[in-house]
Formats: C-alpha cells, structure tokens, sequence
C-alpha cells in the first residue's frame, strides 16, 4: 500500500511540474523540452539589501522564454539571520532562511512591499530584453544600479547597498519545492504596471503578433486554460463513421478521448483519472469530457473538453476529423433486442419449414401406401377373374 501511495504521489509531482512548467513557456514542445532538461527556461536573481538600518532579500523569477516576471518576492526588516545570507549560496538555502524569518515576523511586511513593488517597475519588458543576455552568461552586473534608486524613493531612504547573483534554474521547480511557500506570498505586480501588459496584449493592427507577444491560436489555447485549474495531454477517438464533424460539435457535447500512456507524462493523467488499478493495470476506456471549443489555424487543431474532477482535456489534430461520441443508453440493448427477435424468427421459420417437411414425408408415404393397397386389390381381381 505505501509503494501505491509513493508511486501516486510522484505522478502527481510530475502533473504538477508539468502544468507549472506550461506556465513559463509558450508552447507544449517547450515545455517537454524543459522537463527533459535540454533547456532552461529561468533565472532567479538575488539580491541583497543593505537599507540604512535594515537588511533583506529579494528574489525575482524570471522566465526567459516568455520575458516576465513570474514570481517576486521581497523580505526585508531586522531579524539577525538576514545577515548571514549570502547572494552566493543555493537558491534552496535562501528560501528555506527567509520562510524561517517569515514563521519568526522579523520582517516589515509594508517596506517589503513596497520594495517589491518598485523591483516590478524597475525591470520593464524592454529592460529585461537588455539583461536576459548577461544573465545568460550569468552576469549580474547593471542590477544594482538599476534598482538603487527605486528602492530609495520607494522606502525614502538615505544608505542602501546591494549585492546581486543570477541563477539558471526550471521555474516549475522552485516554485514546486518553494520553502517559502505558504508563509511570505509574492509581491504582485502594481496595478498600473499589470494595465500595462494587459493593454500590450491586445492585438493591434498589424496580423503579426509583435516579438515576444502572443499569437491567436496561443491566445485561444490561453482563454481556455486560464478557466481550469490542471491540463490533461489526450488523444482524440476518432470515428470515421459515426463521429460528429468539426462543424457539428456543440458546447456541452460529450466526446471521447484516450490518454497517451505510451508516456510518462500519459501514464501520470491516466493516474490522476483514475485509470490504473491497484495491480497496476491500465483500463482502456475512454474517457468523456464535455466538448468546450476549437483552438485552430490552419495545420492544428486543439481540441478542448471539459473532463473528470474540472480538469481540462486537450487534444490536437493536424485536420478537421469526425470525432467521436459516446453511445446512446437504449443503443446497446436495443441491438440486443433486434438481434433475439431475428434470432426468434428464425428459429420460428426453421420449425415451420420442419414441420413443412415432416408432413410432406407423411403424405408422401399415405400415397404410396395407398398405391400399393390398390394394385394389390386390382392383382386379387384378376386372379380370381381366371
């Protein structure tokens, strides 16, 4: 039972990663490429703050894929254990010591956010265009000046100093295993700042999305992500015959898929669906999800349903298919029925046509009996006769 319980809950680490992971990336290609490690799709840089009397951290986590901030966090007050961190020390170490500073409140939670709030305006899109090629290299240099002067205005103070280091890292990652998590939240972004990328994604117009800007397909796969909180990778049931075409499919209609469990991250959604049994056997069924819409252009598809728990099932097909659908209720015992009653008339016609043939048999040896009765009669006649 504990290897049962071990092995769920590693597949529901790997779902967990996957679907943070979706988040720092653009495409599914990305993101397998990340969780296979041939890329990586982060940086965290760390900065140290020396502010007159107090002293901090912050940590921002950037995705170098999509350009932004994912997560920022900024902890900054009185608590001794601020000065034995050093920039230099694993990321894990860092965040292990400002959620331990989080648990004891040595921390000014209004200086931090207002702190973090200015680190958000300091690193625009277009300054993170010009850093993400020295961090590349690990180069943290042009971080301190560049947020010396926003932290003094934001927290009106007069001696500040700061330290800064850059980390290649998976932003699934430490977001996963955060040990922060649940004690300091992330400074969110400032309101204006939020209005601004909002406005920066609406497309303009020009049909080509700008660099860095999302295109309409990754725009429509976005709207239906953002309505649900785990994405299943499946596969289409396709039926030639009885499926329902593109144009046919209707919001709330139940569709059929698979799930690919030729793969690791397959085997982990059939899991979470509850489609492996405790001797490890994987049913295959298919699983129905309530059609949501068509992501398109014109080589895919992306299919979307709604499907078990609230989860999110994603498919995608190169061209328009008939996909299908589940079976009526009354279908499979109604074939039943129609099947028994041919197999009773059947029957019925084979009686008749025995019984057909036994009473031929019958009349047929009467008229002989009869025959032979009269030529014996005729033969008794004659012979009397002479």
């Amino acid at each position: 039972m504990s290897e049962l319980n071990s092995k769920a809950d590693q597949l529901k680490r790997q779902a967990d990663l996957i679907g943070l992971t979706r988040e720092a990336v653009f495409t599914d290609e990305q993101a397998k490429e990340v969780l296979q490690g041939k890329i990586t799709d982060g940086y965290l840089v760390k900065v140290k703050i020396d502010l007159d009397s107090l002293n901090g951290m912050v940590l921002i986590l950037v995705s170098s894929i999509r350009k932004h901030i994912m997560e920022l966090y900024a902890v900054v007050g009185t608590s001794p254990t601020f000065r034995r961190i050093r920039t230099f020390a694993d990321h894990v170490q860092i965040s292990t010591d400002l959620g331990d500073i989080g648990k004891t409140g040595g921390y000014d939670p209004a200086i931090s956010e207002n702190i973090g709030r200015a680190v958000h305006r300091a690193f625009t899109k277009e300054k993170l265009e010009e850093l993400l090629p020295l961090w590349q290299k690990k180069d943290p240099s042009h971080i301190s000046e560049l947020l010396e002067n926003p932290i003094l205005m934001a927290t009106k103070g007069r001696n500040i100093k700061l330290q800064a280091e850059v980390d290649k890292l998976s932003t699934a990652k430490f977001r996963y295993e955060n040990p922060m998590k649940g004690v300091i939240l992330p400074i969110p972004k400032p309101d204006d700042e939020a209005a601004a990328a909002k406005d920066a994604s609406i497309p303009g117009i020009s049909t080509e999305p700008a660099k860095g800007e999302l295109s309409s397909l990754e725009r429509q796969i976005a709207q239906y992500r953002s309505s649900f909180p785990k994405e299943l990778n499946m596969k289409t049931v396709i039926s030639p015959i009885n499926g329902v075409e593109f144009d046919n499919l209707v919001e709330g209609m139940e569709i059929l898929f698979r799930v690919p469990t030729e793969t690791p991250e397959g085997l982990t959604n059939a899991q979470i669906l509850g489609l492996i049994d405790e001797e490890g056997k994987i049913s295959k069924e298919p699983v129905v999800g309530k059609f949501l819409g068509i992501a398109g252009s014109k080589t895919e598809y992306h299919i979307f349903a709604e499907g078990p728990n609230q989860y999110l099932l994603h498919s995608v097909e190169e061209h328009p298919v008939k996909v299908a659908i589940p079976k009526p209720a009354g279908m499979t015992s109604g074939t039943n029925k129609g099947s028994a009653a041919q197999g009773a008339k059947k029957k019925v016609g084979n009686a008749q046509a025995q019984d057909s043939k036994s009473s031929g048999a019958n009349l047929f040896m009467l008229m002989g009996a009869f025959v032979t009765i009269v030529l014996f009669g005729v033969l008794i006649f004659v012979m009397v006769i002479l």
